[in-house]
């Protein structure tokens, strides 16, 4: 009896740390007018277009998996709680791939192919994110044709650093001549399995790494829809491609490690709604309904992560007491 009440206030105390955080980190106000935007049909439109986004995520995760037993509805489960993880806590490197490889192991998906799955999902999004910031950026300098000195260096270097750590992998993956094994000097290690995991995957002939690519299309088109209909609820019409800027702007911003990207999105936004015409105050709002958007999964993201920790504390509490 004194197991399960300890059990109760460890995952109470645990949940009111996180949720706290997160609520000073967004704002309660915020989080609670969050769900009262979202009341009307408009933003129920951008809730689902929100969680089509997280599921299309989960499908190239899936497809990525392979041959794996894990149905559709939990790896959409294990990837909106990474999700969370990513989005709440991004100072906490490769912590999301971490929790989502560590529920797959505990699925029955072994320990190697999860971490594999976990590393290149990453691997294959970001290739198809940075594309998108690439031509968004390079379109809106070349469209207003003034370009801040600073923010064009600043963009520059954060494109420039993604764009090596990125040719730096592939040329990695794809030569597939382990310097790892020279390192570690064991031919069994964890590492080397995972490694010879991602080898394998990232083949040309491997039907499955073009799929994880479509799908990760098909997720930037529904991002795309998104701050497209945001813009047009506000009362503006945009063509796609400064939809397409605006965009890229925001996957810019998610790489600076901030939580929420609180901040780093407003003031990229506003810089580029300011530069394509539009309302600063709609600046705002654009970056308010975004966000929205992603707090509600997030949240939900959030609760599921908190039901794995006590899943986790009730397992181990009841091991030791029989």
């Amino acid at each position: 009896m004194i197991k399960i009440l300890l059990l109760f206030l460890l995952s109470i105390i645990f949940g009111g740390i996180l949720f706290f955080y997160v609520g000073n980190i967004i704002g309660f106000d915020f989080i609670l007018n969050s769900f009262k935007v979202f009341l009307s049909l408009e933003g129920l439109i951008i809730i689902a277009l929100s969680f089509l986004i997280a599921y299309l995520g989960a499908l190239r995760w899936k497809k990525i998996l392979g041959n794996e037993k894990v149905s559709n509805k939990e790896i959409f489960k294990i990837y909106i709680g990474g999700f969370s993880l990513m989005y709440f806590f991004p100072m906490a490197l490769l912590g999301s791939e971490f929790f989502r490889a560590s529920l797959l192991k505990h699925k029955g998906v072994k320990w190697e192919n999860a971490l594999a799955s976990v590393f290149i999902e990453r691997v294959v999004e970001w290739t198809v994110n940075i594309i998108v910031i690439l031509i968004g950026v390079l379109y809106f300098f070349y469209a207003i044709q003034i370009p801040s000195q600073k923010f064009a260096m600043l963009f520059a270097g954060l494109i420039l650093f993604a764009l090596l750590i990125l040719s730096f992998i592939y040329f990695y993956v794809f030569k597939k001549k382990s310097f790892l094994r020279k390192v570690l000097h064991k031919e069994e290690s964890l590492v080397l399995k995972v490694e010879k995991i991602v080898f394998n995957f990232f083949r040309l002939s491997n039907i499955d790494l073009w799929r994880s690519y479509f799908y990760s299309i098909l997720k930037v088109l529904a991002m795309l829809l998104r701050v497209w209909l945001i813009i047009l609820f506000l009362g503006k019409i945009l063509l796609l491609n400064e939809s397409f800027s605006i965009l890229s702007f925001s996957f810019l911003s998610t790489l600076i490690p901030v939580p929420a990207a609180l901040g780093v999105q407003e003031l990229l936004q506003v810089f580029v709604f300011e530069n394509l015409n539009i309302s600063l105050m709609m600046s705002s709002m654009f970056s308010m309904l975004l966000r929205a958007g992603d707090v509600i999964v997030s949240v939900l993201g959030f609760v599921l992560f908190f039901k794995v920790i006590y899943d986790f504390l009730k397992r181990k509490f009841c091991k030791n007491e029989k």
